[in-house]
């Protein structure tokens, strides 16, 4: 009978827990690093059974990107292994030492309501105690690790490589996941599809989403991942073939998506997605905007 929290080892030294976010574990000469560590409390008590069913203390901590369902089990870990290390992105790690820095940008700069510090958005602090390049090849525990840059969903994400398998962290998702979201969140919906062509150029043993299943034949998800977000990209431009606000732009692609507002999380995680696919068509000047009558308006470069 399997152990009941040990973690899926898909290599000597690689392997993940799975889980609604899927946390990698690489095998050290000491002890284990783990490749974020979940939402919250609950779920990094999990990992320390886990790690305890196999023997292994933890080392050390990679945090890929500054979401709290990456790094809210940080504070719990730290408590039980204080020796361990925690490496983490450039600005990414600001985040992670100051996670109120989440609700305040997904509030646009504003102090965030109540409703918006929720474990969801508001993680408990962590301390970082490396910062990351965001390429490049970094020692841990005798173990070498491969940094990629996946920027996109988060401003200055990055993928682990070791072993032969990438831990690619929410650069993509499992096709499951994108149908479930429908707007899928990003900043930033260029970058997200420079990242998904950088993966398309690897050629790893295997492949790790966030959420989403372990992969070793990678192409058809990234497919499906890039078309998803093409097709939103012509959506949205589509919208605004009749000029309108951010507001009602994001009132159009969630009726036509079948996407329910009805509390103010889901409204600034969806608005902020709807914003990341608008700075990608502004920067392929697919639209463009002006001021009338102090409101700022969109509209398909088309029109012009």
């Amino acid at each position: 009978m399997a152990a009941a929290y040990a973690p899926i080892m898909v290599g000597e030294r690689t392997g993940y827990f799975a889980g609604s976010v899927n946390i990698g574990i690489l095998l050290g000469q000491t002890g284990a690093i783990l490749i974020d560590s979940g939402l919250d409390t609950q779920n990094a008590k999990k990992l320390k059974k886990g790690l305890d069913e196999i023997g292994q203390k933890l080392v050390a901590i990679v945090q890929t990107h500054a979401h709290a369902d990456h790094f809210g089990g940080n504070a719990y870990l730290l408590g039980q292994f204080p020796e361990a290390v925690v490496y983490a992105p450039e600005l990414e790690e600001a985040m992670i030492r100051n996670p109120l820095l989440e609700p305040i940008y997904l509030g646009m700069g504003a102090s965030p309501l109540k409703e918006l510090k929720n474990k969801f958005l508001l993680a408990e602090s962590s301390r970082v105690d490396h910062i990351l390049p965001s390429e490049g090849t970094i020692i841990i525990d005798g173990l070498e690790l491969e940094l990629l840059a996946l920027p996109g969903h988060s401003y200055n994400q990055i993928g682990i490589a070791a072993e032969g398998i990438c831990y690619a962290a929410d650069s993509f998702f499992g096709e499951e996941t994108l149908k479930k979201h429908k707007l899928p969140f990003l900043v930033d919906a260029r970058e997200t599809l420079h990242s998904l062509a950088k993966l398309q150029a690897t050629n790893y043993e295997g492949y790790l989403p966030g959420h989403g299943s372990f992969e070793t034949a990678v192409d058809a998800v990234l497919e499906a991942n890039i078309r998803c977000h093409q097709e939103l990209l012509d959506r949205i431009e589509a919208i605004f073939s009749t000029e309108a606000t951010l507001e009602e732009g994001l009132m159009h692609i969630c009726n036509q998506l079948e996407i329910k507002l009805d509390n103010l999380s889901g409204y600034v995680l969806f608005r902020t997605a709807f914003m990341g696919y608008l700075v990608g068509l502004l920067q392929e000047e697919r639209i463009t905007y002006r001021f009338v009558e102090n409101q700022l308006r969109f509209a398909s470069a088309r029109l012009g």
